[in-house]
């Protein structure tokens, strides 16, 4: 049953590899093509969405590398594990991220001032591509139930939108040689990935920085230790993230005199089964007695 269960969770994650490096493919391959039809069609905007589409396939092949490198078990060298090269890599990634849609906003801006002349009928060209192959992507992750899945689904959702908007833009400009507004576009596409990347830097900040765990409450930790025989106080509690949802807390636990080494042993176990449920993958609890008085003679 053991090696059926363990044989099972192999092939879902190898599953799950796989969609990864497919979607990173299918991303990166786009971009590519974003990029010589940005050039093509004369186009910020599709310039601005190629680097979106860029950083979406870096986001992915970092997280299928950094994915293989978190599984790793603990050794001598990392002692916590090599959780935290995910972080590293979205560390990366939105570094990379900000670095190009900062070019693109450069570009977009002197355009405003400047419009050039662009091949609106290469941009619907393009606009039709893009909400195919997104939507494609996203028809292939709804069959995947997973959490990630369905993040990088609302993602894929976010893509289409920004194609619709280029289609109805390069549409326009068919009829109209408003060039405008194609900058106005790739700055208001550039935003929103420089409001993805905020949201990320801000959580790998918490984390790098050794934040109180956002997942955990703890006024709750401290109810439920108290509720067990013998603990009469719980204090010094502190706590930082390993990765997004794996934490390491430490605490000192004061018990009465008379508690024994079985009932300390006891009080542990359930401190730590505790812990656990609350995704505390590694803590350390500190016992001590009451105040020693005075009357021990």
């Amino acid at each position: 049953m053991g090696a059926h269960h363990h044989h099972h969770a192999h092939e879902v994650k190898s599953q799950s590899d796989s969609a990864i490096l497919s979607a990173f493919f299918l991303n990166a391959g786009f971009a590519v093509i974003e990029f010589i039809g940005g050039h093509y069609t004369n186009s910020t905007a599709i310039k601005s969405d190629a680097i979106h589409d860029l950083g979406d396939s870096l986001t992915l092949l970092f997280s299928f590398f950094a994915e293989k490198m978190s599984h790793k078990e603990e050794d001598e060298i990392f002692t916590f594990g090599y959780r935290r090269f995910s972080v590293l890599a979205a560390l990366i990634n939105g570094l990379v991220l900000l670095g190009g849609t900062g070019y693109v906003i450069y570009e977009a801006v002197g355009r405003i001032y400047q419009p050039e002349p662009i091949v609106a009928s290469g941009m619907v060209v393009f606009a039709l591509l893009g909400i195919g192959v997104n939507g494609l992507a996203a028809f292939k992750l709804k069959k995947s139930g997973s959490l990630n899945s369905k993040m990088i689904m609302l993602h894929l959702l976010e893509d289409i939108l920004g194609w619709v908007a280029v289609l109805v833009v390069s549409i326009v400009l068919m009829f109209q040689p408003w060039y405008i507004l194609d900058s106005i576009l790739s700055i208001l596409i550039s935003l929103i990935v420089i409001r993805g990347v905020y949201k990320n830097f801000i959580s790998i900040g918490s984390i790098l920085l050794q934040k109180f765990p956002i997942g955990l409450e703890k006024n709750r930790i401290k109810e439920k230790i108290l509720s067990y025989d013998c603990v009469q106080d719980v204090h010094l509690v502190r706590g930082w993230s390993i990765d997004e949802s794996k934490f390491y807390l430490t605490l000192h636990v004061r018990v009465s005199m008379d508690t024994t080494m079985g009932q300390l042993d006891f009080i542990r176990k359930e401190i730590e089964k505790f812990l656990r449920q609350e995704n505390v993958l590694y803590s350390t609890i500190q016992f001590e007695g009451e105040e020693c008085r005075e009357d021990t003679h």
